[in-house]
């Protein structure tokens, strides 16, 4: 039986060795309405994608400059080894879907979305509840608004209803 000094000293150390400095680590946490447009979007996107491609919840990945959590992420379909895969991830995701929250603004967001595609993901989605939109931007800084629409791109076996994501009874 360790003592409780014992047991301080290895949580720290344990602490010290999972702790990923993050660009979102001082923000506050998401909102009831971020959490459901997020569980929405997974829920949406694992009916959608193409078996290629796996939707996954918040990741860390290491950006060029600084370290990115988006709210989703897809990647390549890979198995995920629970006791062997690192806390966080070197490899970007394809795709980051960033939900703005109140007290964010697009112009906050589009800028982390271009630090995330200059740091190696394809596209980065931002969703808008309050407009009930998604503005798409690529690598090539393009940025086009889905507003009522629906979305396609080459993860997606079938277009993405956008209107889906903010109203359940259209799914």
């Amino acid at each position: 039986m360790a003592s409780f000094e014992e047991y301080c000293n290895d949580v720290l150390e344990l602490e010290t060795e999972y702790h990923i400095d993050s660009e979102e680590e001082d923000d506050e946490m998401p909102t009831r309405i971020h959490g459901y447009l997020q569980f929405q979007i997974l829920l949406l996107l694992k009916e959608l994608l193409k078996d290629d491609f796996k939707p996954s919840p918040p990741v860390t990945f290491k950006g060029v400059t600084q370290r990115y959590t988006p709210d989703v992420s897809i990647y390549h379909a890979a198995p995920i080894r629970l006791l062997t895969n690192p806390a966080s991830d070197e490899i970007p995701p394809l795709l980051a879907i960033e939900i703005i929250s109140p007290g964010q603004t697009i112009g906050a967001m589009v800028k982390k979305c271009e630090g995330m595609i200059a740091s190696g993901v394809e596209e980065c989605w931002i969703v808008e509840s309050a407009n009930e939109s998604i503005t798409v931007c690529t690598k090539e800084h393009r940025f086009v608004r889905h507003e009522g629409e629906v979305l396609m791109n080459r993860f997606l076996r079938e277009p993405l209803k956008v209107e889906a994501i903010f109203h359940e009874e259209l799914q």
